[in-house]
């Protein structure tokens, strides 16, 4: 006797998620292209016109994906930074080795994929502080999720014996945080190491081992 669900209903199901993986595909593609534009036109304005000239879409088109550039902008930001969150927290022994892969998480992007490291600083410069109401609270939502991500590995660390337990847990995260990220855009913009990529590695990988020392337990 045949069992599961009928072959017109498994059918319909599969052709949904194929419409919904083409969407997430033609959005990504969206996201590559202002990745891309911001990368050659530096903090010049980026409109809707130049976008679907580099997709090579049409503005319908883009508009059945994104209501605004302002919502591409924003997607293309929380993209980036999940792209830095993808080591499972499982593959670490500890939560300092935890907490230490999610730094080294920037420092891979700036080496890897330095286009995307700035649009993060285009994106905080020149867009962040103008994100309209309707795209402004899923997006404090997802800050807030990935900042408690790096509090939950940074507590971890501290009920493990591996990171400080006098260290304050939320101040001692934004600095790294910050300090890794604010390196790592510096270097991308200093005429010295910009095309650098080596003296780039050298210098984060010594900004990170000097945390690895802060944060360790003494």
């Amino acid at each position: 006797m045949a069992t599961g669900a009928p072959k017109d209903l498994v059918a319909a199901g599969s052709d949904v998620e194929n419409f919904e993986a083409f969407r997430e595909q033609q959005r990504a593609a969206v996201a590559d292209a202002l990745i891309e534009l911001v990368g050659t036109s530096g903090f010049a304005a980026v409109n809707v016109s130049d976008l679907v000239r580099v997709v090579d879409m049409s503005r319908k088109t883009f508009y059945k994906y994104f209501p605004s550039i302002e919502a591409a902008l924003v997607y293309t930001q929380k993209m980036v930074l999940t792209g830095m969150r993808t080591e499972p927290a499982l593959r670490h022994k500890s939560g300092l080795s935890h907490f230490l892969g999610q730094l080294r998480g920037i420092a891979d992007l700036a080496l890897e994929r330095p286009d995307r490291m700035i649009f993060l600083g285009f994106f905080d410069f020149a867009v962040k502080g103008s994100i309209p109401a309707a795209d402004r609270e899923t997006y404090e939502a997802f800050t807030v999720r990935l900042a408690e991500e790096s509090l939950s590995a940074f507590a971890q660390g501290q009920r493990d014996g591996s990171i400080d337990p006098g260290l304050p847990a939320t101040e001692t995260v934004l600095a790294s945080t910050n300090a890794v990220f604010g390196l790592a855009q510096r270097c991308l913009n200093a005429s010295t190491t910009a095309k650098n990529k080596g003296l780039t590695g050298r210098l984060i990988a010594a900004e990170l081992h000097a945390w690895e020392a802060v944060l360790t337990a003494k």
